[in-house]
């Protein structure tokens, strides 16, 4: 099975790994606060 991809459908994978990518980035910077907030006493 072939399937070719239209550059619509390009375009909605780059913007759904944009968004993938910013939710893992906020988790990972949210998480980081959280061990420099309560993890620094």
């Amino acid at each position: 099975m072939t399937t070719m991809t239209t550059p619509e459908q390009k375009r909605n994978n780059r913007r759904m790994g944009l968004t993938l990518a910013s939710i893992a980035v906020l988790f990972f910077l949210g998480f980081l606060v959280r061990m420099i907030w309560f993890g620094g006493r």
